[in-house]
């Protein structure tokens, strides 16, 4: 029998809060329990989507449903849900719910778990109690997780910033799990985190792996534990920052890796640590890539001859970097060549490369073979004019271009070129242009006019624009559909 504590209304029960469980305990008064009649892999489903606080809850709606919850194989704790509205947390309620989850894992038995998601909002408790949840739950979680052959585990921390430093320690078989195929280590929050990963590490069904919000002392244990996992087909690091070092390069050389997130939100950071100086890739069934950092990397990218889409935010900061950020930029870009769907929201990026009418070719210009869709942020200068001309030039079978128009802060170029508009430049494969928020501006307007001369098969030109007057309407309306 389940101890009655397991259920009790301080920690699971509520029922004037959960208006779900109270309907289908009227109806089932009245009415034939049709859902209980469902096949029970049906139902294990179907409460694999909810937090366990609610799973075990439907043990009081009959005795159909007294031991069901023991049956999921997907365990998630959200402490969120702990949490009355209105109510200022205290240490007592994380008691609680540690004390839950300790009686959910025992009392489910040896069974199998698929999936261990735990999300932890420190922030809504005591500044002392994330250090208590490291020191003595935790990590027993994970290891039983990891006797139940668990397949997923997500950790999510999410931290206050009652402290400045939090040093985490998981248990060295979490990096040798023979049964893992999907592991997420989360540390958001307002602290730094740092992670101290073991020497040895081997995880050779791991096909999931992202990383987020902490430090690492050694950047070659991230080197071992990317190349310790043989079948990773998915990779997210997210602001994951090294201890300051002479030689801070990263290597992800996969054969299987298909989906590739890096991304560098944070711009402040602990002196002593900063983010991978250099990163290659050699990744030649990479299908997607997703960059969003700051250009204080150099990128190394030998092989992505598979690569379908990339989406790419890099960002200039200050004066020195400001004057190589054309250069790494087209160095970038350059190991792209064979992507199918390219979107570049770095907004400056077309600004600083169109900054005088040679600027593009003398970085010696990306060659996109195979690229069909284009996807750009740009402001209508003459300088960005002239970059994407170039780069149109460069995409001779691009289909689809979209054009976003942001008002940049960057002084332009000021010159008599004529952008380049009255240089050939015929396009047999562009079939569909989209610009949002157009001004109907002269340079708008000469950009739409050398369009429809070279794009000779041309379908389609969709035009938004916010709060544009009168006259620019009409001006554009005569450009398109003659006068």
């Amino acid at each position: 029998m389940i101890p009655h504590e397991l259920i009790s209304p301080s920690i699971s029960v509520n029922l004037s809060s959960n208006d779900v469980i109270e309907k289908m305990k009227k109806k089932m008064d009245n009415e034939v329990d049709i859902f209980s009649t469902l096949p029970e892999a049906l139902i294990n489903h179907i409460l694999c989507f909810l937090d366990m606080k609610f799973v075990v809850q439907t043990s009081i709606l009959s005795r159909r449903w007294r031991y069901v919850w023991t049956t999921v194989s997907t365990l998630t704790f959200n402490v969120n849900e702990f949490i009355s509205p209105g109510t200022v947390p205290h240490s007592i309620e994380m008691n609680e719910v540690t004390r839950f989850i300790d009686k959910v894992l025992l009392l489910r038995g040896m069974a199998d778990i698929q999936k261990f998601h735990l999300h932890w909002v420190d922030k809504i408790f005591d500044a002392y109690t994330i250090r208590e949840l490291l020191k003595n739950h935790l990590n027993t979680w994970i290891l039983v997780s990891l006797t139940r052959n668990v397949q997923e585990l997500l950790i999510r921390i999410d931290t206050a910033d009652n402290y400045r430093y939090l040093e985490i320690r998981f248990p060295h078989c979490l990096f040798n799990s023979q049964s893992l195929r999907k592991l997420v280590l989360d540390m958001a929050g307002e602290i730094q985190s740092c992670v101290l990963l073991p020497n040895s590490i081997d995880l050779p069904r791991l096909k999931f792996l992202s990383l987020s919000s902490f430090h690492i002392q050694d950047v070659n244990l991230i080197n071992k534990l990317i190349s310790s996992c043989p079948g990773l087909e998915s990779l997210v690091l997210r602001d994951i920052w090294i201890q300051n070092d002479d030689d801070m390069n990263v290597s992800i050389e996969s054969c299987e890796l298909k989906h590739l997130e890096i991304i560098s939100d944070s711009e402040l950071c602990d002196p002593k640590y900063n983010m991978l100086k250099n990163i290659r890739l050699s990744t030649p069934k990479l299908i997607s890539f997703i960059c969003s950092s700051y250009m204080r990397q150099i990128y190394c990218l030998e092989n992505l001859s598979s690569l379908v889409t990339a989406t790419i935010q890099m960002t200039q900061e200050g004066s020195t970097l400001y004057k190589m950020y054309p250069k790494r930029m087209m160095e970038f870009l350059r190991g792209l060549h064979d992507v199918k769907e390219l979107t570049v929201t770095s907004p400056d990026f077309v600004q600083v490369l169109g900054g005088s009418p040679i600027s593009i070719e003398a970085q010696s210009s990306p060659q996109f073979y195979y690229l069909r869709r284009l996807k750009l942020e740009t402001s209508f200068t003459r300088g960005c004019l002239r970059a994407l001309i170039y780069l149109l030039k460069t995409s001779p079978l691009v289909e689809y271009l979209f054009l976003a128009r942001y008002e940049s802060g960057l002084i332009d170029a000021e010159d008599d070129e004529e952008l380049g508009l009255s240089l050939p430049c015929l396009m047999f494969h562009l079939k569909h242009v989209e610009i949002r928020e157009v001004k109907g501006r002269e340079d708008e307007l000469k950009f739409l006019e050398f369009l429809l001369k070279n794009a000779i098969v041309l379908e389609k030109i969709v035009l938004s624009y916010n709060k544009i007057k009168e006259l620019h309407q009409v001006q554009l309306a005569q450009l398109i559909y003659g006068s």
